[in-house]
């Protein structure tokens, strides 16, 4: 557990919690989304999982269910859950964390042999600003409508309350487009977050990847391609 005496070591601890649940939900997104897609395409899939529809039921409904547990824990509202909300108020009450004083300080201890290099790297580097803190509150809270239109709903009934819903539930309600921009946002924002840490780019001026599931999508394509 990270000092909580320590900012710096509770932010990253913070972010690494963020990290692990993004990477959750992209797995379980993308494989669901890439399973279901191989079958609409191909005769030989459709026929396999209707063989064994036992299992893909499970399997399936089981990686739907992590999806939104995942994305649940990302935008729980509790003071004591690891959450993106603790990480943002975190972040704006010590922004000395991302001052040019703290960062020269790690890069100084990663590149202790290279200094000159450290002094290139830092010429660029600009304070933290109040802008930045309200770019980063904005740009969750767009997300965060959107879980909170429809997935929020289907993760509380079915998954938090364990009401009986029919999980199919999941695909009827849901848009898939709007649900794989939402999940490759929040995957951007761990990268925008790094990349402030670490090398002191600005959240505004950080280019957002396409997509953050293109890896997950050709490792499900030929696991499925491989089955008998």
């Amino acid at each position: 557990m990270a000092n909580q005496a320590d900012p710096e070591a509770e932010f990253q601890n913070e972010l690494r919690v963020f990290e692990n649940d993004v990477d959750e939900v992209v797995q379980c997104f993308y494989i669901w989304r890439t399973v279901h897609a191989a079958a609409r395409k191909s005769r030989r899939v459709y026929d396999l999982l209707n063989r064994n529809a036992g299992f893909w039921v499970v399997a399936l409904g089981s990686i739907q269910a992590n999806s939104l547990i995942a994305l649940g824990r990302i935008f729980d509202n509790s003071r004591d859950s690891h959450n993106i909300g603790r990480l943002l108020k975190l972040i704006e009450k010590n922004p000395s964390i991302f001052s040019k004083a703290a960062l020269r300080k790690r890069k100084e201890n990663d590149l202790a042999n290279a200094l000159r290099l450290v002094d290139n790297v830092m010429k660029d580097v600009k304070e933290p600003t109040a802008s930045d803190f309200k770019w980063l509150n904005e740009f969750v809270e767009k997300r965060r409508k959107i879980y909170g239109k429809c997935y929020k709903q289907i993760r509380d009934k079915r998954y938090a309350h364990k009401q009986r819903m029919d999980i199919s539930a999941f695909v009827a309600q849901t848009n898939t487009r709007e649900l794989a921009k939402l999940v490759t946002d929040l995957s951007n924002l761990h990268g925008i977050l790094w990349h402030w840490y670490r090398n002191g780019v600005k959240p505004q001026t950080v280019r957002l990847r396409k997509t953050a599931g293109a890896d997950i999508v050709k490792m499900t394509q030929k696991f499925v391609r491989s089955l008998p």
